[in-house]
């Protein structure tokens, strides 16, 4: 079997360790030269760190999803791929329906969690292609006018 080598873009998780120092460091020297009316008049001023570090969580997100999708593309057989595909729409569903029920807050609690990493787990997994399909190209910008034109009907 060929060594995989997945093709991640380097420059991202570099950006992302940056981001995450830069956050770590900008919340004790605000706090610091800010006064707490500062702070409290302008938020953006506070949520700097916040912002950063979680830049910085996404780009890791994509670093994976790149990872993944460069690994697993054209590796995974289509019978084994949609099953998991519906396994997880199927926990998206249920973890609305947890989260929006009213009888038991642990139904909510636990929606959520089953919510939230079928979501994860649905946008990684939409990123794989499986075995034998070919994805289409992008077909590029498209004009409005070309669907709105008129057709020519030939022969009248």
């Amino acid at each position: 079997m060929p060594k995989i080598r997945p093709r991640v873009p380097l420059a991202l998780p570099l950006i992302a360790v940056v981001l995450i120092i830069l956050g770590l460091v900008a919340g004790p020297l605000i706090r610091a030269q800010a006064s707490e009316e500062q702070l409290a008049s302008n938020v953006l001023l506070g949520a700097i760190p916040f912002i950063l570090i979680f830049v910085a969580i996404l780009l890791f997100f994509i670093t994976l999803i790149a990872a993944l999708a460069s690994i697993l593309s054209n590796n995974i057989p289509l019978r084994i791929y949609k099953p998991i595909e519906q396994v997880l729409i199927a926990g998206i569903v249920l973890g609305i329906v947890g989260m929006f029920q009213p009888w038991a807050f642990i139904l909510y609690r636990i929606g959520f969690f089953v919510l939230l990493f079928s979501t994860l787990g649905f946008i990684i997994w939409s990123h794989i292609v499986p075995k034998g399909v070919v994805r289409q190209e992008d077909l590029g910008p498209v004009s409005v006018s070309e669907f709105e034109r008129p057709e020519i009907e030939s022969g009248t």
